[in-house]
């Protein structure tokens, strides 16, 4: 994963993009804190997805993140949309409702 953030931001510095990752590894701690941002406690026994909405941050409960296994960033900065799409261009994954996530791809079968 590294190498190949190292690659995005190449090429993302060669374009005149600018960004700043400010998300990567997660401990399940750290998920589970953001997790519960914007949520009861009934909605996080549920699991409800919310989709960024009502001060959400994340739909991924502890252990079910690519930052918890080290295979996702977050950028944010003025070329946000572009560094993202210039992410998915190179064959990174992203998350449809959440415009600073960049993750690597199909990650879920590298963890089994």
């Amino acid at each position: 994963m590294l190498e190949a953030v190292r690659y995005l931001q190449s090429w993302a510095d060669f374009l005149g993009y600018s960004g700043v990752i400010v998300s990567a590894f997660r401990s399940s701690e750290e998920q589970a804190v953001l997790y519960a941002k914007g949520r009861t406690l009934q909605e996080i026994r549920d699991r409800v997805k919310k989709l960024g909405r009502g001060g959400t941050v994340t739909d991924a409960p502890p252990g079910s993140s690519a930052h918890n296994y080290g295979l996702a960033i977050d950028v944010e900065g003025h070329d946000q949309a572009k560094i993202v799409f210039l992410a998915k261009q190179i064959g990174f994954g992203t998350v449809s409702w959440d415009p600073a996530h960049i993750e690597w791809p199909n990650w879920r079968q590298l963890i089994g």
